[in-house]
């Protein structure tokens, strides 16, 4: 039996009135971690981009609600220890300021900063900080030492900021700029999960660029999964979609420059089979057309040899008891991108869709190109849903894509 005396006993009683208050839950409640936001790491391929003594404050966008949060950082492609003197997390007002009240230092097995070991991931002690569906969160990071930069995100759905010194607690960021000689590119975060008593079934988004964003207005949650998840709350269906899309990415090959990441057959297990999902979408493919120049090429792809890596992503899935859906490849005709499209480029993308069309091997088939095809010419994005460069579906677009998918699909969510 254990026993204390009246000054420890008073030690720990006071102890525990110091302590920030946690979640009350009712008797029989069951507590879900789910996955809210997920950014797919990639090489930033970038022997140059370094930071020392500065803050910077990532955006991003949940996908899921809770009473409390935890983020997992990535070392994924880094070949030295990442340092991190400070992580913090709050929720977004507007710009790059917070709100001071939901401030919270992130720790890790108890510790304030955090070191990544080379290749390797870290998950945050959970946060009391309660968040809302489709709200904005601010995790902020201090290197005090040079961090080079490795390991990133190069799409990302919502926005960075950076202050030279020790800022990650400052109401706002008196410098706003995204410009860490990376362009684009988000290091370190690659998930924010949340803590409900809310049930509910994640869905993975899993593909390239049109999934990633590329050219969707930044900051505003208007991706295709972000789209789909916003119509799956409003029809109260208990299923929550995160983005695991890579700009560039292609199924067999790497990606033809690093911050096209790895090829999608070879990031499946990471990025979607690790997670804690139900379900996963897949649209891939288009990139192995276009960024191989011609049938000789080492890397060329034909429709049969995406079909095997489709079937292959269906074997795997069903394995983990997930549910697999596939979407045809969108119209690419006529796009700007040199030696990207060709004639017989498009026989082939018209065989994979044929084929998917018809297929008995997934869970279901969402037809994007007829959504986003223009019906007076065959082949080509209609306009209204074109970024310009005839590859690239805009805001409108992937709404569309969005609007596609049958809610009676997911049927099965209880």
């Amino acid at each position: 039996m254990l026993t204390f005396s009246r000054r420890a006993l008073a030690v720990v009683i006071s102890l525990a009135l110091m302590a920030p208050a946690a979640p009350v839950w009712a008797e029989g409640e069951v507590k879900h971690w789910l996955p809210a936001f997920y950014a797919a790491p990639e090489p930033s391929g970038s022997t140059e981009a370094i930071i020392s003594d500065m803050t910077l404050r990532q955006i991003v966008k949940v996908s899921a609600g809770g009473e409390r949060v935890r983020v997992r950082l990535s070392n994924a492609y880094g070949d030295k220890p990442l340092r991190l003197a400070d992580v913090r997390i709050a929720r977004r007002m507007t710009g790059s300021g917070i709100e001071t009240a939901s401030d919270r230092g992130l720790t890790f097995n108890g510790a304030a900063g955090v070191t990544l070991a080379p290749g390797a991931y870290v998950i945050s002690d959970p946060a009391d900080i309660k968040v809302t569906a489709m709200s904005d969160l601010a995790i902020s990071f201090y290197a005090k030492d040079p961090v080079p930069l490795k390991t990133v995100h190069d799409i990302q759905r919502g926005v960075l900021y950076r202050m030279a010194g020790a800022q990650a607690a400052t109401e706002r960021f008196a410098e706003e700029t995204i410009n860490i000689g990376l362009g684009n590119a988000f290091p370190f975060v690659s998930g924010v999960e949340v803590e409900s008593v809310v049930p509910l079934s994640t869905v993975i988004a899993f593909g390239d660029s049109i999934t990633d964003g590329f050219g969707i207005t930044p900051d505003t949650g208007r991706t295709w999964p972000d789209v789909f998840n916003g119509r799956l709350k409003v029809a109260g269906l208990p299923v929550n979609v995160i983005n695991a899309g890579i700009s560039g990415n292609r199924m067999l090959h790497h990606g033809t420059w690093a911050r096209f990441g790895t090829g999608a057959l070879a990031r499946f297990d990471r990025d979607v089979l690790s997670q804690n999902a139900a379900a996963v979408i897949i649209l891939i493919g288009i990139n192995d057309l276009g960024h191989a120049k011609n049938p000789d090429a080492e890397d060329y792809v034909s429709a049969q040899d995406l079909i095997g890596g489709l079937k292959q992503m269906a074997l795997r899935a069903r394995a983990r008891n997930m549910k697999i859906y596939v979407a045809t490849l969108t119209p690419f005709k006529g796009t700007v991108f040199k030696d990207y499209y060709t004639d017989h480029k498009e026989s082939e993308r018209q065989t994979l869709n044929a084929w998917l069309r018809q297929s008995q091997d997934f869970d279901g088939v969402f037809d994007f190109d007829k959504a986003l095809e223009d019906p007076e010419r065959p082949g080509w994005l209609k306009a209204g849903y074109d970024l310009g460069d005839h590859l690239h579906p805009n805001d409108a677009g992937a709404a569309a894509m969005a609007q596609a998918i049958p809610l009676s699909a997911f049927g099965w969510v209880k």
